[in-house]
């Protein structure tokens, strides 16, 4: 189970009724929390700042000039045409000077800025083939390798990751997400595959390569506290080392978003929730376009049965990341427990449509039918609303099948059969209620009361 799943194990009783929000690991790592590029535009480090290799006097102030346009966009706001002015600045170098290699790459990172991400991807591209200034092109491919990670081309992106980190060993950027993807792997293995231990001892020389570069990079810590996380349920002492890696983060950025929300799952691992929803707070306060804090606060919400706080968790999560799959599961969620069994159907479809392959949706829509919808048949005729009851419990039987045959870990499939079970026994109930209904012998009509008598007539007025 994941970060999604991981706290109705520890406030089972709080859920009320089953559900499923995601499934697939063993963990509650999110996704890379640092999505480092290769350069992130820190002019002051890894961003624009003059090249190294000796080029001519016109080459070096072109250069610092649109270095200068960059730096003062990048303190007031991007916009499209802003980003394009500043590629085109750049680009205007490299036509004058065609073995800067830092200004090809600064043409990638300018259309990067607001995810022009075809456009930046030809940039950086083409700054990977051009000779001179390895730093640059390693800078390159790291950022290539975050481009084709958003765009869900995983294999590519690690491709990229790996060949920045061979160019130059010191590019933190790289080593970083190469580890946090490393993590992401180890949740889809189980522990006591060999390739576990691998991947972790990977991640581990990754994240302490990338330390020795930067002993003050917190994204850097705050991967290796979630690396320490993994086996805590096995080994009680990875939360203790997990905290003083966060704690090593806490001292460089106590504000950065991803950290506060690596500290909510250490609390959730510690059992204490009230703090974990702070943490996980915290984190949508410090960065609120950072979706995995609000899915793991909408998530904690449900628990507490705040289902309108976690709807509005869920939605937010989805204005970011519309094909976000645990968003849509736990939308549909905090739906059913605000009545809205319409709208929370609606959710678990739409969560098929994103991932067909995953088993949530159809688990989530089997607890629907037969939980809530099962039991608010309008129906006047008592044999039809037997029979309405039953069909309802056999779709519901359907759901539990499908998601049996979907991806899912071996104890949602076992939840699946369970229900599966009560299905059949409440399908064969109804089956029977319904047979005894239609053997029944009419009712016997009730006996009329006799006619009454008709009234006497008035008696005619007294003459006088």
């Amino acid at each position: 189970m994941n970060k999604l799943t991981l706290i109705a194990l520890m406030t089972a009783a709080a859920c009320g009724g089953g559900q499923k929000t995601g499934s697939g690991g063993g963990g509650s790592v999110p996704p890379p929390p640092q999505l480092k590029s290769g350069g992130t535009g820190d002019i002051s480090s890894t961003g624009p700042t003059a090249p190294k290799a000796e080029i001519s006097k016109d080459a070096r102030q072109d250069y610092q000039a649109a270095v200068a346009f960059f730096a003062t966009t990048d303190k007031s706001g991007w916009n499209e045409s802003a980003c394009r002015q500043s590629a085109e600045k750049f680009q205007a170098v490299v036509r004058e000077h065609a073995d800067l290699v830092a200004a090809q790459f600064m043409v990638g990172l300018s259309y990067d800025r607001c995810k022009l991400l075809d456009d930046a991807t030809k940039a950086y591209q083409q700054a990977t083939t051009m000779k001179g200034d390895p730093t640059k092109q390693a800078m390159a491919l790291s950022n290539l390798g975050t481009i084709f990670y958003k765009q869900g081309k995983i294999d590519g992106a690690k491709q990229y990751w790996d060949s920045a980190i061979k160019a130059n060993g010191k590019l933190v950027a790289a080593r970083i997400n190469v580890a946090s993807l490393e993590l992401e792997q180890m949740r889809r293995t189980t522990a006591k595959d060999p390739k576990y231990k691998q991947l972790e001892e990977d991640a581990r020389i990754n994240l302490s390569n990338a330390l020795g570069v930067e002993s003050d990079n917190v994204e850097a810590y705050t991967a290796y506290g979630l690396l320490y996380m993994e086996g805590w349920a096995a080994n009680k002492n990875r939360l203790l080392l997990a905290k003083l890696l966060l704690d090593e983060g806490k001292k460089r950025n106590e504000k950065y978003a991803p950290l506060q929300n690596a500290y909510g799952l250490y609390y959730m691992h510690r059992g204490a929730l009230n703090e974990a929803l702070a943490s996980f707070s915290g984190a949508v306060a410090a960065d609120p376009t950072f979706s995995e804090a609000r899915l793991n606060a909408g998530q904690l919400t449900l628990n507490f049965r705040k289902y309108d706080v976690a709807k509005e968790m869920f939605g937010k999560a989805l204005e970011i990341q519309p094909k976000n799959y645990d968003a849509v599961i736990g939308l549909g969620i905090a739906l059913r427990g605000l009545n809205d069994l319409d709208g929370a159907e609606a959710a678990y479809k739409r969560a098929q449509g994103i991932d067909g392959k995953r088993g949530d949706a159809y688990y989530n829509l089997g607890v629907l039918y037969k939980d809530f919808k099962a039991n608010k048949i309008n129906e006047p005729d008592p044999i039809k609303a037997l029979q309405a009851s039953q069909n309802i419990y056999k779709q519901a039987r359907d759901f539990f099948q499908q998601s049996l045959d979907k991806e899912g870990d071996a104890a949602d499939k076992q939840e699946a059969k369970n229900n599966i079970g009560d299905c059949d026994k409440n399908v064969k109930q109804l089956d029977n209620a319904i047979t005894s209904l239609k053997n029944a012998p009419p009712p016997t009509p009730a006996p009329t009361a006799p006619a009454a008598a008709p009234a006497a007539a008035p008696a005619a007025p007294a003459g006088k």
